[in-house]
């Protein structure tokens, strides 16, 4: 079986400055088991949180109720600090985004998936959320992913588009998670051809795991439907 592509920002994070690098970072991603929950909900309901009316205490209750128990208080606290960050923008209408592929060869190829764009100044504006604490692309990194977005969505009519990319993470040396948003103009598109060299020390270390045999470690298991108490009907005390 074909070894996994991770999601883009694991891929950013862990290729290093060459091959060997990348090899040992993928190596030790494959070789764990991952948290046993995600950020899904959170992402998902990013789009509602930005564009409702809607107060900060409902926007944590919204993102912190489904998913696995576990992850409901990051996803609430990940919750208000969208809701932060939309205050500071303004209310938009905001619209769904397909997810596109950046292709890194015939047969492999990575999601590009901002989650919903909306009108400001007259541009499209590309959201994309980066809802992690730690284990988290530098701002180099997180440089390589807007220039994965400006490169499958800023064409044609869109060349004008800009992008808030919301980094929620703790800069280093802090406890505490900081809401930093970065446009296109402050995390500016790299030339294709670095951007290239970039995801091709990925693809060698790809294939150098796939070579060596090494397979992906079971994962840990996850409730199969795990949304929440019942808004109805929470459980007892």
């Amino acid at each position: 079986m074909p070894l996994p592509i991770p999601p883009l920002q694991d891929v950013v994070r862990l290729t290093g400055p060459d091959v060997a690098t990348t090899a040992a970072n993928f190596r030790k991603h494959l070789l764990s088991q991952g948290p046993a929950w995600s950020y899904d909900p959170s992402k998902r309901l990013a789009k509602a949180v930005f564009a409702a009316e809607m107060s900060r205490r409902a926007a944590v209750a919204a993102c912190g109720h489904g998913g696995h128990v576990l992850g409901r208080p990051y996803n609430a606290l990940v919750g208000g600090l969208i809701w932060d960050a939309a205050q500071d923008r303004g209310r938009f209408m905001c619209h769904d985004l397909a997810a596109r592929h950046l292709h890194l060869r015939s047969d492999m190829a990575i999601k590009v998936n901002p989650s919903f764009f909306f009108i400001e100044g007259g541009r499209p504006v590309l959201f994309y959320l980066q809802p992690r604490s730690g284990h988290v692309p530098s701002k180099d990194g997180l440089r390589v992913i807007a220039s994965a977005i400006h490169s499958l969505y800023a064409i044609d009519e869109w060349a004008n588009a800009d992008m808030l990319l919301l980094d929620l993470s703790k800069p280093e040396g802090c406890k505490e998670r900081a809401v930093a948003p970065y446009s296109f103009a402050d995390l500016p598109p790299l030339p294709t051809a670095e951007l290239e060299r970039f995801f091709q020390r990925f693809v060698d270390a790809y294939d150098l795991l796939t070579s060596e045999g090494i397979e992906r470690a079971p994962r840990r298991p996850r409730p199969p439907r795990d949304r929440g108490d019942g808004l109805f009907n929470p459980p007892p005390a």
